[in-house]
């Protein structure tokens, strides 16, 4: 089956807007609500109001990283080259549970290592995270993995894999409907999940980010994703057909589309999008850069640059990590160095703890799940993955 390495830059690219926003958030001017001040009075606000928001804005990744989970794991069914289910799973318990429980474990150790009191100088989000101390029954419900609970406790980014892993154990049964309706019934069961699961929320307190109606809503981006890879033969003669004009400006209303939520922040017909009919227009435009991605020669070859493709290598490990490393060296050295220098070296080890994860922890979790479902047949790469064994979904 066909390998897309530029969807791996593209998830790379993903993950390093996460890292990018996370680390931001931990001076107040970023997190501050400052739209009502204008773009001459507050420059700032070009990074924070406008499209450029995309080069460091987390949530809109993790919608990127749910469709291009969609259009990866539903390239078997189409090709009807699936695994078993049992199979299925194991593969995505190795590649998913394992680099989190070996990150999950890390970051209580450094917790515990490094941490001396509750920080004050920072953000009201960094000064309160790391304040309660490890105890079993927290721990328990990391270890249980795709419950309701507070993901916050340890490493902050948890919350997404709950999703990812809650939706991927029920993604083969939404894949038979889809492969026999297409679009017909795919396009209506996500809305019709979006949808749900925003009525739900409105009539039912959640507590914590991964409750299972929420769950429903993110299972939508995996129906794109997959609806995407169906047609995509179609999408990319589409595409191809523009001239250089019409696709660029394709390209800048896809990046206004995906920036959406942070463009006339607080206007009306702004709230009239959120918070989740927001995230449609962040995967309209998502869903764009994924077609362009594929379809298009000149940005393929950009995104398959070696250092693009080494960024979606250690992508998924760069996103357990880069949090730990973060709050361990805030921890270790507030106030022995300032914060913007202690916000470089974190930026900078955190690419050395993910190559380290990668080549010693999800390589061989990769291989492991293989050899497990194998049983002395030669394994078949997944359609996304590179020579290397590492498929390009998280």
């Amino acid at each position: 089956m066909q390998r897309y390495e530029e969807l791996d830059s593209l998830r790379g690219l993903a993950a390093l807007a996460v890292m990018i926003g996370h680390f931001l958030m931990v001076f107040t001017p970023i997190v501050q609500n400052t739209s009502g001040l204008g773009f001459l009075e507050y420059p700032l606000n070009l990074l924070k109001y406008t499209p450029l928001h995309a080069v460091w804005g987390g949530h809109e990744a993790v919608i990127m990283f749910f469709l291009l989970s969609g259009f990866v794991l539903s390239l078997p069914f189409f090709l009807y080259r699936q695994q078993t289910y049992t199979k299925y799973v194991i593969k995505r318990i190795c590649r998913i549970y394992i680099p989190f429980l070996v990150a999950l474990f890390i970051a209580i150790m450094m917790r515990e290592a490094v941490y001396v009191s509750k920080l004050t100088d920072l953000t009201s989000y960094y000064n309160n995270l790391w304040v309660i101390p490890p105890d079993s029954g927290s721990i328990i419900h990391h270890l249980l993995f795709v419950g309701n609970y507070n993901t916050t406790r340890y490493d902050p980014i948890l919350w997404t894999l709950v999703h990812e892993m809650r939706i991927s154990l029920l993604f083969p049964f939404i894949m038979f409907a889809i492969v026999k309706g297409g679009w017909k019934i795919g396009l209506p069961l996500a809305l019709t999940l979006s949808y749900g699961a925003e009525m739900l929320l409105a009539n039912f307190e959640t507590r914590y980010m991964t409750n299972f109606v929420v769950s429903l809503h993110y299972a939508s981006f995996f129906i794109v994703g997959a609806l995407l890879a169906k047609y995509q033969k179609e999408l990319k003669a589409a595409f191809t057909r523009l001239n250089g004009w019409w696709a660029a400006l394709l390209l800048i209303a896809a990046l206004y589309s995906y920036s959406f939520k942070w463009i006339g922040y607080s206007e009306d017909f702004h709230d009239m999008f959120m918070p989740h009919r927001g995230d449609w227009m962040t995967a309209i435009g998502a869903s764009i850069f994924l077609v362009a991605a594929v379809s298009s020669v000149r940005l393929s070859r950009q995104l398959q640059r070696k250092p693009l493709l080494f960024l979606g290598k250690i992508s998924y490990s760069l996103y357990l990590y880069h949090m730990i490393v973060l709050l361990s060296l805030v921890h270790l050295l507030n106030g022995e160095l300032d914060t913007p220098l202690i916000v470089i070296l974190a930026f900078v080890a955190s690419f050395g703890a993910g190559a380290l994860s990668y080549y010693f922890v999800e390589l061989p979790s990769i291989r492991l799940g293989k050899w497990l479902t194998s049983w002395g047949k030669k394994p078949v790469i997944v359609a996304g993955s590179r020579t290397d064994g590492a498929s390009s979904s998280i």
